[in-house]
């Protein structure tokens, strides 16, 4: 029965798209973020030591900021990763700076009383917090910062209702924000497409492996031992606190860290089965020519639609256009990606057929049953995870705080949400199909009422 709903469901899902993507001479399969920076490890050949501290299993945002506080407080800090450090979303995602959740301050707040304010004070502190490195005359991280803000776009009236309220619960809280509609909307977006968006000014755009590296040399600095290529295959539990087994040999440890997002697996299973993967995927084009990059988000923001299957762009390095989103829930393939992106593009933006396609890549976001990030602890095993796609500022700050927590400080507001798991998600292969034709059925049909 399982093949049976897995085969309806890719075959519902997978409409070939109409549009081609029409391909650079450079093109190629490749991230491009990390192009530009080499792709080594700072201590590729050092043994591990037999004990430490802390152990950070992941070498993303979180755990490089992580093992930066608990270093600067003294502690033996080791950053293991399975892969080379950064080879996941952190150097793979669009560089878009948002302190967002997935609903509005007062909507969290009708839901979860004084907490969901607090959730999103949080969010706001986390991109003050990232601000405070990347910005200013002489930042601590040079990561090609630009204060942007973000245009957040809807498609009909329903959605104009939401961001209508969407800018309410912003200015209550007093955060800048304003909807726009008509020719103002034409001048912020350089589409027609849209029925109304919403700016919002504290956004920003960066270069997310220029970012990461920055945060690993802060790291280092201060003490911590960096090493990818190491797998973590199991925590094991003593009367003497943690032994972490890796592929390279057994460390034992006070406290160990989660911090591997949408990468959590077998290690600790309860936090793998509160995580669901989502794969996400960005184009690159070619350079574009000056005049014609103008016609496109002439104010530069940082913007994404409102659909279920997400879709989010912004102007890039070297004159590109970056496109991003997905086209289904399912497994989907780099070049149909691309396929699909490109004819995305051009639904937006159709000023811009005929211009090639240099670079396509995925990755993948964590995404969480209430679509909201969690932390916690159990055991000296302490966790972060979930930013369901708007990590560079929230995983960062999220790290700092867990490494703050570790040595004594309190957790995050989140580890105070209840830890749902995803149901059926060992079956996900046979049901994400269905769900994604249902998303995409939905996002046809509000597209086909806005027309």
């Amino acid at each position: 029965m399982m093949r049976v709903f897995r085969f309806i469901g890719v075959w519902a899902s997978r409409y070939a798209p109409a549009v081609r993507a029409p391909l650079g001479e450079g093109y190629r399969e490749s991230v491009l973020w990390q192009e530009a920076l080499p792709a080594t490890d700072p201590e590729p050949t050092a043994p591990l030591p037999s004990e430490c501290d802390g152990v950070v299993v992941g070498g993303g945002y979180c755990g490089l900021a992580a093992a930066k506080v608990l270093a600067e407080a003294g502690r033996r800090v080791l950053v293991l990763d399975r892969e080379r450090l950064g080879w996941g979303a952190s150097t793979r995602n669009g560089g878009m700076v948002i302190p967002e959740l997935k609903a509005g301050p007062r909507t969290l707040e009708a839901h979860l009383g004084p907490l969901g304010l607090r959730l999103h004070d949080e969010v706001e502190r986390a991109f003050d917090h990232v601000e405070s490195l990347v910005a200013g005359d002489a930042p601590d991280v040079e990561c090609d910062y630009e204060r942007t803000g973000q245009l957040y776009v809807t498609y009909g009236d329903a959605g104009l209702a939401r961001m209508e309220q969407l800018a309410r619960e912003h200015e209550s809280i007093g955060s800048a924000a304003h909807v726009v509609t008509g020719d103002e909307l034409v001048a912020e977006a350089g589409s027609t497409r849209f029925r109304a968006g919403l700016v919002v000014e504290r956004t920003g755009g960066l270069d997310p492996a220029r970012f990461h590296a920055g945060l690993a040399r802060r790291a280092r600095d201060a003490g911590a031992a960096l090493r990818g290529g190491a797998e973590v295959s199991r925590l094991e539990r003593t009367s003497a606190g943690l032994v972490v087994h890796t592929s390279l040999g057994k460390v034992r440890s006070a406290d160990v860290l989660l911090a591997t997002n949408a990468y959590a697996d077998r290690i600790e299973r309860r936090l793998e089965r509160t995580v669901l993967p989502m794969g996400s995927f960005i184009i690159a084009t070619e350079p574009l020519a000056p005049e014609l990059a103008a016609t496109v988000l002439p104010t530069r923001r940082m913007a994404f639609d409102d659909r279920n299957l997400l879709r989010y762009w912004r102007h890039g390095p070297g004159g590109r256009l970056l496109f991003g989103g997905r086209k289904r829930l399912g497994n989907v393939g780099l070049a149909e990606a691309r396929d699909t992106l490109y004819e995305s593009m051009l639904d937006i933006h159709p000023q811009l057929a005929g211009v090639q396609v240099d670079r396509v890549w995925g990755g993948k976001v964590a995404l969480t049953l209430d679509r909201l990030p969690h932390c916690g602890v159990r055991g000296r095993v302490w966790h972060a995870t979930g930013c369901n796609g708007s990590g560079v500022a929230l995983n960062t700050y999220m790290g700092h705080r867990m490494g703050a927590a570790i040595i004594g400080g309190a957790l995050p507001p989140f580890a105070e949400l209840p830890e749902r798991p995803i149901p059926l998600r060992a079956l996900r292969r046979a049901w994400l199909p269905l769900v994604g034709t249902w998303f995409r059925a939905i996002d046809r049909r509000d597209a086909r009422r806005a027309a």
